[in-house]
């Protein structure tokens, strides 16, 4: 069986981050209408492909990657895809990059144990198309560099859970619901650090608030956000 997902998404990356107040096209690609200069794009082809951020933001659409009817950034993943050097699992996804000119801008990430600090990010999705409705996809995620994700977002069973890493180490994780939604049903999602406390809120209702940066402020970390499929060809 070939497993496939579809996400229909219009993700706000930070604020005023949707370039057009009039609304969202159908005739413009992703880059067009979204500020995607701090985010690269790594794609389930066979060799798991990385687009820059001038590349996204120079109208750059694909199969993996496009407009959809309704202007909504659309992220598409078949079971078959490539995936990068350490995953199991495709994907077509954002990954945040805070100083995307550096000569390695991978490095460059942020810390939850700041004191005033504050980073964020949110959307509005809607699940596509999936060849099961027991198809689990991660559309957010918080990951550290060079260690495990605290947190990822997942949707599976017309529910959204939760995965977070309860210790620095990441052997210890709990999984929380957060949400449900019905079949094509339109749910907001946002994920915040603030000054150590990770909050997810869904449909605008907070839903967690976890002190974390007594064991995760070793770490820098990094959004990400798109289709990450937890699973493969079969």
């Amino acid at each position: 069986m070939m497993h496939s997902s579809l996400l229909l998404v219009v993700i706000i990356l930070g604020s005023n981050n949707v370039k057009d107040v009039n609304g969202l096209s159908s005739s413009k690609s992703p880059g067009d209408q979204f500020r995607l200069n701090n985010w690269k794009l790594t794609l389930p082809d066979s060799s798991a492909s990385e687009i820059s951020p001038d590349d996204l933001e120079d109208d750059y659409e694909s199969s993996y990657f496009y407009t959809a009817s309704d202007g909504s950034m659309t992220f598409y993943v078949p079971g078959s895809g490539g995936t990068t050097d350490n995953a199991k699992y495709p994907r077509s996804e954002l990954r945040q990059l805070c100083n995307p000119d550096a000569s390695n801008p991978d490095r460059y990430n942020w810390r939850v144990g700041d004191s005033d600090s504050y980073n964020y990010v949110e959307g509005t999705y809607r699940i596509g198309d999936l060849d099961s409705s027991s198809r689990k996809v991660v559309i957010q995620q918080i990951h550290a560099y060079d260690a495990p994700p605290l947190i990822k977002i997942q949707a599976e069973s017309n529910k959204v859970y939760a995965l977070i890493k309860l210790d620095e180490d990441g052997d210890d994780e709990d999984k929380v619901l957060i949400g449900e939604f019905d079949d094509d049903e339109i749910f907001s999602l946002k994920t915040v650090m603030s000054s150590g406390y990770l909050k997810v809120y869904f449909n605008s209702e907070q839903m967690t608030n976890l002190k974390v940066r007594d064991y995760w402020s070793d770490y820098t970390n990094y959004f990400k956000a798109g289709n990450y499929l937890q699973s493969s060809s079969s």
